[in-house]
């Protein structure tokens, strides 16, 4: 049998977060061969968030909560869209063409959505429920990191960005807390959520009823990324502790 397509980390006490970190890896399976790319394009932001599922797992050890993050690359298949999405499976990401993506099939493109992406948001979903009926009201937080400046594209100054599509509490609790911090906070950057529809935060938060926020860290946060990552979980569990407290 094959191993789940995602990582979880189970809750080590009663919070009421609920981490999620789709974009935390950037393998592909071996049958895939790469879909055609570099070891060097691999190590690029089209492949992985930088520094993202390092935090998570950092940050979920601090809050004693549960996380889920995705073992396989954006490439492979987008755990931050919808499948109706075209950008569920890119065949271009920043001006790199992806070959292994060029000509998919209807029966590869479902294919992956069933193996790779549907076991994530069951799993999830299904924690949602257990944690409800626990009497328990989760707050979904998911985190992201975001190049510096994409090709062509000008340089994006924020350290850091907090984002929603329809105002929430943590989302707002989160940004405010931030913005006092030392970094370069923005609300609603590097891209504004608010003309989206889609992601985790979205299709397992905001559709549900529940709360929830977004982090996008700007990658060179993590240049030094153990340094970054502890870094970043220090100052996010310190503003996440007091949340409800």
């Amino acid at each position: 049998m094959e191993d789940k397509p995602f990582e979880f980390i189970p809750a080590a006490k009663s919070s009421p977060f609920i981490l999620t970190c789709e974009h935390a890896a950037a393998d592909i399976p071996d049958k895939y061969h790469h879909l055609g790319l570099s070891d060097a394009d691999l190590n690029k932001h089209i492949a992985r968030d930088k520094g993202a599922g390092d935090i998570c797992r950092l940050l979920a050890e601090k809050l004693g909560c549960a996380a889920f993050l995705g073992k396989y690359s954006r490439l492979l298949i987008d755990l931050n869209r919808r499948t109706d999405e075209s950008e569920l499976i890119v065949k271009e990401s920043d001006k790199i063409q992806i070959p292994g993506n060029a000509d998919l099939s209807d029966a590869e493109r479902q294919k992956r959505i069933d193996r790779f992406y549907a076991p994530y948001y069951k799993a999830i979903n299904a924690y949602i429920d257990n944690m409800k009926q626990q009497g328990i009201t989760p707050v979904i937080f998911s985190i992201h990191s975001y190049t510096p400046q994409l090709k062509g594209g000008n340089y994006r100054p924020w350290q850091a960005g907090v984002l929603y599509h329809k105002p929430a509490a943590f989302a707002d609790y989160l940004y405010k807390n931030l913005a006092k911090s030392s970094k370069v906070i923005g609300e609603n950057v590097p891209y504004d959520l608010r003309q989206y529809n889609t992601g985790a935060v979205i299709i397992c938060g905001e559709e549900k009823g529940l709360d929830y926020g977004l982090i996008e860290i700007r990658d060179d946060e993590f240049d030094n990324l153990a340094a970054g990552a502890a870094e970043w979980a220090q100052i996010l569990s310190d503003i996440m502790l007091k949340y409800r407290s």
